[in-house]
């Protein structure tokens, strides 16, 4: 009876039952081979997006180390691509996504401001706005104001100034006579001056590029005191100019200067906001 069925012939049902089956079986198999294709192809393509991460993250770390070395050479170099304020400003951006390497300021320049002898001066370091802008996400709107006024106007043989610091963002401050950085206060002030000398105030006779009063702005301080993940050096300092005065004779009186020492780490411009705000780059190969 085995044998009967063995030799018995298909019938036509039978044989169009398994040719159905034989094309399920394809299609399934074709599924498979895709599917597989596509995971290779996944696998592909992360592996190129790392191997792209890694290239990048190295080309932060080369930009950073190029921007120490800037810093470094800077300390022997004179006084160029001095900014007279008095003529240029500098004006926040107004469209998303156009900051460039030329719109953010460049360690080295150094900006020079003028002082009324009947009046007094400002200068404000801010974020969008200001004396200086730097368009930076370390840095607050008003950060830092310095406020010049001349204290003895009737002096004609040479005048003399008091100076102010506010602050609304975190600064770091050293004077000519202090060993280190020290946090500064909300409000700081001193006197430069050969004849005036006011008690429990600071004065100096000369703020000297060689000797300046070096102020770092910036973002969270850690524990240690020092900025977290960037910060901003500047250097104040003065220059004596001869100036006629309205009794027609000649006074020493002072220009101010403010040069922009260093930008640790750096503008990381690949990770701009699009309101035109640059944060720093990230330190120690990503982590802060």
């Amino acid at each position: 009876m085995l044998l009967g069925q063995i030799l018995k012939p298909y019938s036509l049902d039978q044989i169009r039952i398994l040719e159905e089956k034989l094309n399920t079986y394809e299609i399934w198999v074709f599924v498979l081979v895709l599917f597989v294709a596509i995971l290779l192809l996944v696998v592909v393509m992360q592996r190129l997006a790392i191997a792209k991460f890694r290239n990048s993250e190295l080309f932060k770390s080369k930009q950073s180390l190029k921007l120490n070395q800037k810093d470094i050479q800077l300390e022997n170099e004179d006084e160029t691509n001095i900014i007279d304020t008095n003529t240029i400003t500098q004006t926040p951006i107004h469209h998303p996504l156009t900051v460039t390497g030329k719109d953010l300021p460049e360690p080295g320049t150094i900006f020079k401001f003028s002082v009324p002898s009947q009046s007094n001066r400002l200068v404000l370091i801010g974020k969008r706005e200001g004396n200086i802008v730097t368009r930076s996400s370390e840095i607050l709107d008003h950060h830092l104001t310095i406020d010049i006024e001349p204290v003895d106007s009737e002096n004609i043989e040479i005048l003399s100034y008091q100076v102010e610091f506010r602050r609304e963002g975190k600064v770091l401050i050293q004077y000519p006579t202090d060993k280190d950085f020290h946090e500064m206060e909300m409000k700081e002030s001193f006197t430069i001056s050969k004849s005036l000398h006011y008690e429990n105030e600071k004065t100096f006779d000369v703020i000297q590029l060689s000797r300046p009063i070096r102020i770092k702005v910036g973002g969270k301080l850690g524990l240690d005191g020092k900025f977290k993940n960037g910060y901003f050096e500047f250097h104040l300092f003065t220059k004596d100019i001869l100036e006629k005065t309205n009794l027609g004779n000649k006074r020493i009186e002072k220009q101010f200067y403010l040069k922009l020492y260093k930008i640790f780490p750096g503008y990381d411009t690949a990770r701009q906001t699009r309101d035109g705000i640059v944060p720093m780059l990230t330190r120690f190969g990503g982590k802060l």
